[in-house]
């Protein structure tokens, strides 16, 4: 019927990406005199982009401000799936879930099951030269054989704010993050290239626990004397116009309760962004120690997130839906070969997580394999007439853990549906294929995603339109 082929339309719109294809080979082959670049990549967690005081006077995260003023700010960043492992497998294989097959945490798939795994990011910096660090988040499976490929250097841990250490004291999750990057640069061979991924844990809740967010004891006195505005979209007749199945089983319902409902909001949210300065300070401390090493000049620096979160918006907690606050995540790239034209400056161009792999593997001068489905993002200021002329100006979004087509074997409707998405500038389409329903939303009129304008009774209707006419 009439939804199939809407979303069938979709996702032939979205997939064509043989432009993208045709430009990489192209971008790929970076110019001879350019010398390849350290790579300082910060991968935060569960972050929106309200969570950055560049875009939010709220927020104090002045080192990635720096790194904005210094560099470019993407406002325009998008995930291509709002989850941490499929996204995390998007960051390092440049490919869309359906492409990868990471759905579950525990699947290997992208141990040459669905991926050539000497094809992915880290393995082809490491087999290239470069000294290569994970820190942190990795949310795959970690065979020994299969990560000696990867990392020179390599500290797993997540899932906690505080770690318990030998000494029977216990060590903020960032605080360690930050001990280990250090170590890395302090320790990492001199006479090569290296690249380091610090993948936070923060600003991610915890899951079944209270408090959700819990920062260290000397950020406690940070955000005190403030009120935080709550999202515009936080309210109960908000949550009553998401539609028909998304009921109190809805699991991103059931987490907001005890962190973002009216009663929570202030402590909680305060705690957020009490975690996000603590990233912020760690990462003052990296740039402060490449500079002491003198490679800050020589090193193309990245900080973005895996997926957005919701903040009680609609009525939610949590990612996977297709909504703003969970799919447009911040991006900021601080880069030597910017030219001075672009240093400070915005750009809001549909990037997405696919594109890290080849923006990353283009800076080292490595070529990117034909089947990464993502672009160099350096070319929107290193070549911005060119770049502009082909770049996308939709892009299709996934969230489903059966088939990767049609949802078949997705868990239960009623707790977290499956959805495909068509996102672009002026519309975005949703399509709930477990429950055929569609939504369509003009988000140039109503960019906080108040009026389904493809399932408005009369009354809504003439709003809806009313608004899209003001």
């Amino acid at each position: 019927g009439k939804q199939h082929r809407s979303h069938a339309k979709a996702t032939e719109s979205s997939r064509n990406l043989k432009d993208d294809q045709d430009q990489k080979e192209e971008e790929s082959k970076s110019d001879k005199n350019e010398k390849p670049l350290n790579i300082m990549f910060f991968y935060a967690d569960d972050w929106t982009m309200n969570v950055l005081g560049a875009l939010n006077k709220d927020v104090m995260t002045p080192n990635i401000d720096a790194m904005a003023e210094r560099g470019m700010l993407f406002t325009r960043n998008c995930v291509t799936t709002s989850v941490c492992w499929i996204s995390r497998s998007t960051m390092v294989t440049s490919t869309y879930a359906a492409v990868h097959k990471h759905l579950t945490v525990a699947g290997e798939q992208l141990f040459n099951k669905t991926t050539p795994w000497l094809e992915t990011l880290y393995p082809l910096l490491k087999s290239n030269g470069y000294y290569t660090g994970l820190i942190g988040k990795w949310h795959a499976p970690s065979p020994k054989e299969f990560t000696a490929n990867a990392f020179d250097y390599k500290k797993g841990y997540f899932g906690k704010h505080w770690f318990p250490r030998e000494n029977g004291k216990v060590r903020h999750v960032t605080d360690l993050n930050g001990e280990h990057a250090l170590d890395f640069l302090k320790r990492r061979p001199k006479d090569k290239l290296f690249a380091l991924t610090v993948a936070f844990y923060a600003t991610h809740a915890l899951d079944n626990d209270f408090p959700p967010f819990q920062p260290m004891n000397e950020s406690m006195g940070l955000y005190q004397n403030m009120t935080i505005q709550p999202p515009k979209t936080a309210t109960e007749d908000h949550w009553k116009r998401m539609p028909w199945f998304f009921t109190e089983r809805n699991v991103a319902r059931g987490r907001r309760r005890r962190r973002f409902d009216p009663e929570n909001f202030q402590d909680q949210i305060k705690n957020l962004y009490r975690m996000a300065t603590e990233v912020d300070a760690v990462i003052g401390a990296v740039i402060e120690e490449l500079k002491a090493q003198r490679v800050y000049n020589n090193t193309m620096l990245i900080f973005t997130t895996d997926n957005g979160v919701f903040r009680g918006e609609h009525g939610l907690a949590e990612k996977w839906y297709p909504f703003e606050e969970s799919v447009r995540v911040p991006l900021v790239i601080e880069d030597p070969r910017m030219p001075k034209s672009f240093v400070g400056t915005r750009n809001d161009e549909f990037t997405l997580s696919v594109d890290l792999a080849p923006t990353i593997l283009a800076a080292a001068g490595i070529p990117a394999p034909k089947r990464m489905q993502g672009r160099d993002i350096a070319q929107l200021y290193l070549d911005h007439k060119k770049a502009m002329s082909t770049w996308r100006q939709d892009f299709f979004y996934e969230w489903v853990q059966g088939n990767p087509y049609n949802a078949d074997g997705h868990g239960p409707y009623f707790q977290i549906p499956a959805v495909f998405a068509l996102i672009r500038k002026d519309y975005k389409y949703f399509y709930w294929p477990q429950v055929k329903y569609e939504q369509l939303f003009h988000i140039e009129k109503d960019p906080y995603e108040e009026y389904d304008i493809w399932n408005s009774t009369a009354q809504t209707t003439k709003q809806a339109l009313d608004l899209m006419k003001a």
